[in-house]
């Protein structure tokens, strides 16, 4: 199979003629996201948990076996998006980092401990609605994410197999970046192993400047605000609880609508932190040519896709096009920090707690689980 530049706009055999890996990528991620919304849609819509599985608020030894299947069942829908995200695109479209038996091993690995963290919180969320009510599965919500901000790279290890070395984070998808992690005041800045000293010295001055000015912690707040509220409304104006199976499975399928508005709302507010970030960098000391070097070479390896359009960035992209980002940079125009930095990919990641379905069914992660726990960005 012939080499293929990284930044050229690559077709091969089978595929739609002028479809490139972005695009290929925002299809699937359409689908995988689509089928979970409208499926979730349609099982509320026709009842299907009140009737098909146990309301009793007793605790019954068929409990843990009707979530496993409901977990499992999940799984089975995603397996299809995982094979095309994971293994046939970036087969077809020359990305792919390991061999097709190590990815196997690597998405085994993923579903299995993700499918546990969904089985954990379903249990855990059941039993405090049992003992204490909807506000004790409440407290419970806010408890399994602090864990998840606290314990983020750990949890990226385990999902993903994500190695941390000093500062470091080594994974074998390109499209990994670390990030910030850790809950506000007490975070950190992770940089991808795979990046030369030029790469990372800009990425560092750029989280730095995220961090100290309280853009991470503004975007992590208002993340968890917006899943705690789809959490209440669910509980409070529809049939979901967290004191039967029935119910539980219902707060499901509510937290994943929930996840998929914020899909569309929460983008938006994020955008203004790249660039103001990028800003930041050369205002420390980074010249713009290494920033605009870190730039492209970090476009190469995620979307490869230099320009957008304006419509297809505001609904899918939290963050804004290279062309955009680099225009910002010669004008001098890019807004002040702090503003909320990665709040879309903070509420997918905090959805976990709230038994949202969708959040390694988007485009920059599907199929992909070095990327589950620790989204691409920035």
């Amino acid at each position: 199979m012939a080499a293929v530049a990284p930044n050229a706009p690559v077709t091969s055999k089978g595929a739609v003629p002028g479809t490139t890996w972005a695009r290929a990528r925002l299809r699937l991620g359409i689908a995988s996201v689509g089928t979970l919304v409208v499926g979730s849609i349609a099982l509320l819509a026709t009842r299907v948990p009140e009737r098909q599985l146990p309301a009793s608020t007793a605790w019954a030894a068929g409990d843990i076996l009707w979530l496993g299947l409901l977990v499992a069942a999940y799984v089975v829908v995603s397996a299809p998006f995982d094979l095309v995200g994971g293994l046939i695109l970036p087969r077809r479209f020359h990305r792919m980092g390991v061999e097709p038996a190590h990815w196997v091993r690597l998405w085994l690995r993923g579903v299995l401990v993700h499918g546990a963290c969904l089985l954990v919180t379903a249990l855990a969320l059941l039993a405090a609605g049992r003992a204490g009510g909807e506000a004790a599965a409440v407290g419970v919500v806010l408890a399994v994410m602090a864990v998840l901000l606290a314990a983020q790279v750990y949890v990226a290890d385990l999902v993903g197999g994500v190695h941390r070395k000093e500062d470091r984070l080594r994974a074998g998808d390109a499209s990994f970046v670390g990030g910030i992690a850790g809950v506000p005041g007490f975070d950190r800045v992770w940089l991808s192993d795979a990046w030369d000293d030029r790469i990372a010295r800009v990425q560092r001055f750029r989280r730095d400047a995220v961090r100290r000015s309280g853009s991470r912690a503004l975007g992590v707040i208002i993340a968890l605000v917006f899943d705690l509220a789809g959490l209440v409304l669910a509980l409070v104006a529809t049939s979901a609880s967290t004191t039967s199976v029935a119910g539980v499975a219902t707060l499901s399928l509510w937290a994943t609508i929930w996840s998929f508005l914020g899909l569309l709302v929460l983008p938006s507010l994020s955008r203004g932190a790249v660039i103001a970030a990028d800003a930041a960098a050369v205002r420390q000391g980074c010249s713009s040519a290494e920033v605009e070097h870190a730039l492209r070479a970090l476009d190469r390896e995620q979307d490869d896709e230099p320009a957008r359009r304006r419509l297809v960035e505001t609904i899918f992209h939290p963050v804004p096009s290279l062309d955009r980002r680099l225009a910002a940079l010669a004008t001098g125009t890019s807004p002040p920090l702090p503003r909320p930095w990665n709040t879309a990919r903070t509420a997918l990641f905090l959805s976990w707690a709230s038994l949202g379905l969708l959040s390694r069914a988007v485009h920059c992660n599907c199929g992909r689980p070095e990327l589950w726990a620790l989204f691409p960005g920035d």
